[in-house]
């Protein structure tokens, strides 16, 4: 082949023991695991390109059913952003001894593959015969790495629908939001649609488990449990021990707090759309804590154990709780929800 000095100046030589190959002879692997490739950065290995050429040479193998033609075994983006930068050819190893399995691996020490690409790599193993254990040893992961992305496999819409939203995209997450879903499936559907955080997060979903099993141990008020089940506290629960208590999510609260602070929901309106039995739930779990602040006598022991223990906090439940705790200790008001529910609002405002 003979290499003219705009391709010397372009940079567009194969390194040693490499081939240049006719981009039109070669195509992407339709099994490659990686389907997704950011924009941006494919963006810029295409200046990159444009400027020095292919410096790593990609890996190919033969097409059997093409003869003269390739495949990609790794190095799919080298290859899209050099047609981009309008390459004609490009630096190449042929290496006839590689698999689906290597092009995980290779992607995975990157930590280039997404938990779905790894997910549908373990489902196309799993289908052709394999156990989850010769998965494991055939791309150097645990058991317990490929239990939980096989459950990505199959989630139940709920769960799919947060996956894909981007609202739970924690693989460890997910396998114990499974789990749970299975024992507890309402509770679940209810949780994930009141709960309101941008992200759940695998610490999100061990207080959930919490509560749950909590649950099981405190004496159960029909009414209460069906007034608000997913906020994890019914009246009973809320004459518990205090510790007990602050193990229990605030999932009402939260969605308040965040819909007001985030969705900048007026209170008025807001209060217009919960259910009455919300509503309800709502009123007297911040009267609770008006009622503490109220009959609080050593304000200063009071707030320091209640920061220790995550009662109050800067946003979400904790912030309507210390707000509420505020109110009641002027002692000559009266409680006012919607008097704490607009001092959130306006905090809004004047952040």
């Amino acid at each position: 082949m003979k290499v003219t000095k705009k391709d010397k100046k372009k940079g567009h030589i194969a390194p040693i023991g490499a081939t240049e190959i006719d981009i039109s002879l070669i195509s992407e692997d339709i099994h490659q695991p990686r389907k997704e490739f950011n924009q941006e950065t494919l963006r810029e290995l295409t200046e990159t390109i444009k400027l020095r050429g292919v410096k790593s040479p990609i890996s190919v193998r033969p097409d059997v059913d093409k003869p003269g033609a390739y495949i990609i075994n790794h190095g799919a983006r080298r290859y899209r952003a050099s047609i981009k930068a309008g390459l004609t050819k490009i630096p190449a190893f042929i290496d006839t001894d590689y698999s689906e399995a290597d092009q995980v691996i290779e992607n995975l020490q990157r930590d280039d593959l997404t938990s779905r690409e790894i997910a549908d790599f373990i489902g196309r193993q799993l289908a052709g015969g394999k156990t989850k254990s010769e998965v494991a040893r055939l791309i150097g992961k645990t058991n317990p790495y490929i239990t939980m992305h096989a459950t990505l496999l199959d989630l139940p819409d709920p769960l799919a629908d947060a996956y894909q939203s981007g609202r739970c995209t924690d693989v460890t997450a997910l396998y114990d939001l499974t789990r749970l879903y299975k024992a507890h499936k309402e509770e679940v559907i209810t949780w994930l649609a009141l709960s309101t955080q941008e992200e759940i997060s695998r610490l999100d979903v061990y207080q959930f488990s919490q509560f749950l099993k909590l649950k099981k141990t405190l004496p159960s008020n029909s009414a209460d449990d069906q007034a608000f089940n997913a906020e994890g506290e019914s009246n009973s629960t809320a004459t518990h021990n205090n510790d007990q208590k602050q193990s229990v999510p605030n999932s009402l609260l939260d969605s308040i707090y965040n819909l007001i602070k985030k969705d900048k929901r007026k209170p008025q309106d807001l209060m217009h759309d919960l259910s009455s039995d919300h509503k309800a739930f709502l009123q007297s779990k911040i009267k609770n804590y008006f009622e503490q602040g109220r009959n609080c006598s050593n304000i200063v022991q009071f707030t320091i154990k209640a920061l220790q223990d995550g009662s109050f906090s800067a946003k979400g439940s904790g912030a309507l709780q210390l707000i509420a705790f505020l109110h009641g200790m002027k002692r000559s008001e009266s409680f006012d929800l919607m008097k704490i529910l607009n001092e959130v609002a306006s905090q809004q405002e004047a952040g």
